[in-house]
């Protein structure tokens, strides 16, 4: 007979995501057969193709750039979103990472004709009240290279809709990352 009074989400997941929701403030979805998808879905997915967050995403760069144009905040969020098959994992997830920490490079046309410059910027750093918090148990994922390559992740944690790599042994204690 199977029980879960030992489960791995009863034992590990689920007191992960309540503490770090009653503790620091996350949300905590559990999302295995209650995901609803599209624009209006539970996390905002389009699909289970999706690493991203797409409805926080764009919240974020909106929130955080106030003073750039629709087209610059768009072009960030394009940016961000994108697979370029033709480069390797390693070399998506470095400037993936670049863009987190550095804003994502954008530009745009004033009125007056004039090309500007500017950088979008993804996570406050500084200010951890101004980012959204959310884990995620029991998330489904497909493969963009290999489509049958499917997995069920115990939690995945998000912040403004990108996905943080997150162990089990980092301290929780802190929203303030370096």
């Amino acid at each position: 007979m199977f029980t879960d009074i030992n489960s791995e989400d009863r034992l590990v997941q689920r007191t992960v995501a309540n503490h770090l929701r009653d503790k620091l403030g996350w949300e905590s979805f559990y999302a295995w057969n209650d995901e609803t998808f599209g624009p209006a879905g539970m996390l905002g997915r389009d699909s289970v193709g999706d690493a991203i967050l797409r409805r926080d995403l764009r919240a974020a760069i909106a929130r955080l750039n106030p003073t750039l144009p629709d087209s610059a905040r768009e072009e960030a969020f394009q940016k961000l979103i994108q697979v370029d098959y033709a480069r390797s994992l390693a070399q998506h997830n470095r400037e993936f990472y670049r863009y987190i920490r550095e804003g994502v490079p954008v530009t745009w046309r004033e009125p007056n004709g004039e090309t500007r410059h500017g950088h979008a910027r993804v996570i406050d750093f500084r200010n951890a009240a101004n980012n959204r918090f959310v884990a995620v148990r029991e998330l489904k994922l497909q493969g963009l290279r290999v489509p049958h390559y499917n997995r069920r992740a115990d939690i995945v944690c998000f912040v403004n809709g990108c996905h943080a790599t997150y162990s089990l042994t980092v301290n929780c204690d802190t929203k303030v990352w370096p």
